[in-house]
């Protein structure tokens, strides 16, 4: 393919379908298979984290996931596993129910064409990942492969974020580069102003994404609420285990020499990650998996009531630091900032700070609109920008 030789996907070397032979068998095992779909974070050198869930889980696996492709190549993938002699067929011939479709994506659609033009030049503003509103082509693809799934008897599926993690190595090639333009003002179009730092572009594109698909996602469930697709967000995974292991730890244990891939090690962690979000959003798997111990939560006063409630995250933009805030979907943006700095933990701002807040790749003005209707739901996510007060000046 053309585009081949730009990708930064490695080819197949395992193993595609079946039992490794240290994974044992269990009782979930002999009803459960996963069925892997995507790129080179779904099929590599090492066990990948779609692979290492279908071990957590202890169910059978089937994967057909190739790295270098794209979301244009799950039609093929497609066809493969719905051909493949060890799908699990139900009377009929469909997929049998206790199947898991894990899909993970557009990582050469997006952020592998990058790098070509770090290293070669080219105009990096063009990228459709520095554009407004990124992964409308690759969102509508998505939606179809899991309509098609649907027809062939899948019920359950897991859905994967694109990883545009401002924290990935290779992204240290690309920044000057993309702070040459973000002052250059070529990205206005985004929000992101002369002098913002270079690693809001990635940022707020990243939560564009999750949205997108996110609503995919929904949309799908709403359409077949006898289906359960459940939205991995892969970014918040990476920022959690980031924030656990502690920022030079991660960074030594999570990539590979590509700067671009997981480690065997950090595969595992992602796995581990995805389990939580299986097994949480999806009865008919966790109804089979383990209980899983936590500490009993200490009771609270109730919060005040709101007319319309609505929780939404916030994160900065370098990514250390985020939190939840609980809101109304009737305030205007200034209650909403207000809020936002009241529960910031300590050291996220000066008293007398701006706060600018950007929602699915834009940055968002006062106006009379209330924020619900500028498109805040429950579980958006906000990038905060923090810029100096007049006292700081």
């Amino acid at each position: 393919r053309g585009s081949r030789q730009t990708d930064i996907e490695a080819k197949p070397r395992r193993s595609r379908t079946g039992w490794p032979p240290s994974w044992g068998c269990s009782a979930m095992a002999a009803q459960w298979t996963v069925i892997v779909f995507g790129d080179s974070w779904a099929d590599y050198i090492c066990p990948t984290w779609p692979q290492v869930l279908a071990r957590l889980l202890s169910a059978k696996m089937l994967n057909v996931a190739q790295g270098g492709s794209t979301c244009a190549d799950l039609t093929g993938q497609s066809r493969r596993a719905l051909t493949h002699s060890e799908l699990p067929r139900a009377p009929g011939g469909l997929m049998r129910r206790e199947t898991l479709v894990v899909v993970h994506t557009c990582g050469n659609d997006l952020i592998g064409k990058l790098m070509p033009i770090v290293m070669g030049g080219g105009a990096l503003e063009r990228l459709e990942m520095l554009q407004p509103n990124p992964g409308v082509r690759e969102a509508g693809v998505i939606a179809q492969f899991l309509e098609d799934m649907y027809r062939a008897g899948a019920r359950h599926f897991l859905v994967s974020g694109v990883p545009l993690f401002h924290h990935l190595p290779v992204f240290n090639l690309a920044w000057g580069v993309v702070a040459n333009v973000v002052n250059s003002g070529r990205l206005e179009a985004l929000g992101i102003s002369p002098g913002d730092p270079p690693e809001l572009a990635i940022q707020v594109q990243a939560a564009s994404l999750n949205d997108r698909w996110s609503e995919v996602v929904s949309n799908f469930n709403k359409a077949h609420p006898e289906a359960n697709a459940v939205f991995f967000d892969e970014v918040g995974a990476l920022d959690r285990l980031r924030d656990s292991m502690g920022q030079e730890a991660f960074d030594r244990q999570m990539w590979d020499m590509t700067m671009f891939h997981p480690s065997p090690f950090g595969h595992e962690q992602l796995a581990v990650e995805a389990h939580r979000c299986v097994v949480a959003g999806i009865p008919a798997i966790s109804s089979t998996a383990p209980p899983q111990t936590t500490a009993p939560a200490t009771p609270q006063a109730a919060p005040a009531q709101k007319s319309d409630p609505i929780q939404v995250k916030v994160r900065n933009v370098k990514g250390d630091v985020s939190f939840s805030v609980d809101c109304d979907g009737g305030w205007r943006l200034a209650e909403l900032r207000k809020e936002v700095l009241a529960k910031a933990p300590a050291g996220f701002a000066t008293p007398d700070a701006v706060c600018i807040l950007a929602l699915q790749g834009k940055f968002l003005e006062d106006g009379q609109k209330s924020i619900k209707e500028l498109g805040m739901v429950n579980g958006s996510l906000l990038i905060a920008v923090i810029k100096p007060g007049p006292s700081s000046k």
